[in-house]
């Protein structure tokens, strides 16, 4: 890897703001993407921890809804916001997550490109995974939701219960390539779900989520699945239950969707050899 010149990035830390041992897989999903599409080292950076001077080397941010913390001295490749209610300074915009944080960014007056995605869409180009389809349902809720619905299925030798509180990227990819349907409280399980073909809907286990849910509806629009509420699950739900889910929701986006996507991405990405 080319260490010579190492890029600033910011993504939202576990580790250093919320004391985790671990970080969030769909937080530390742009270091592993910045990595495999530049060949070098990231950094990471903290925007808002210094005062913007235009001759300082940039910051860039990709995946998470972390639009909040960026500064003058940023550049996004994808991100998106958390809340309509975000305070977002001007930064430089070369894609966003979805149409809801354009239009969000466009009213405040800042020069957006019209270019959509979330980065992670991008990982079937860079990781293969090795396992078999195996496991009947993946359950993967935010790290803030896990203790509880592991408990729930822990026994349950067809149902997957997916820790993403985990920094090891692919070990989370190999776990969700083998299931073949997957319920999703975190939003990165569903795109990581998505772009790998398996049809996965969205849920709810708790109201611990920071944010208003523009993220999951800012997703949908990107990849043109209708948005919709999703189920709240606060007690076992069995197996037939569960499955039922995913055809009462849309499930799965065409690919051509997400392959337009990709190509939109790429064509403006900023770390490309």
């Amino acid at each position: 890897m080319n260490s010579s010149r190492n890029i600033n990035l910011f993504w939202w830390s576990s580790v250093k703001f919320e004391g985790k041992s671990q970080e969030n897989f769909g937080d530390i999903l742009s270091r592993y993407l910045v990595e495999k599409i530049s060949g070098k080292q990231v950094v990471w950076k903290n925007p808002m921890k210094r005062r913007w001077n235009p001759f300082r080397k940039k910051i860039y941010t990709t995946t998470g809804s972390i639009l909040k913390h960026v500064s003058k001295d940023c550049i996004v490749w994808g991100s998106g916001i958390i809340s309509r209610n975000d305070e977002v300074q001007e930064a430089e915009f070369l894609a966003v997550r979805g149409p809801e944080t354009y239009k969000f960014l466009k009213e405040k007056g800042y020069d957006v490109n019209e270019v959509f995605g979330d980065p992670a869409i991008l990982l079937p180009g860079f990781y293969k995974p090795k396992g078999k389809k195996e496991i009947s349902l993946g359950i993967i809720p935010h790290y803030v939701d896990y203790n509880v619905v592991n408990e729930w299925y822990s026994d349950n030798k067809n149902i997957e219960v997916i820790d993403l509180l985990n920094d090891d990227v692919e070990s989370v990819i190999e776990q969700i390539s083998k299931c073949k349907e997957v319920i999703s409280s975190s939003l990165h399980g569903l795109i990581v779900s998505h772009t790998y073909g398996i049809p996965a809907v969205w849920i709810q286990f708790s109201q611990k989520l920071s944010g208003d849910n523009i993220k999951f509806a800012d997703y949908f629009k990107s990849v043109k699945l209708k948005p919709y509420n999703p189920e709240f699950i606060d007690k076992v739900k069995n197996e037939e239950e569960l499955h039922e889910l995913i055809t009462k929701y849309p499930s799965l986006p065409k690919e051509i969707d997400i392959d337009d996507l990709r190509i939109g991405l790429m064509k403006v990405c900023p770390f490309k050899q």
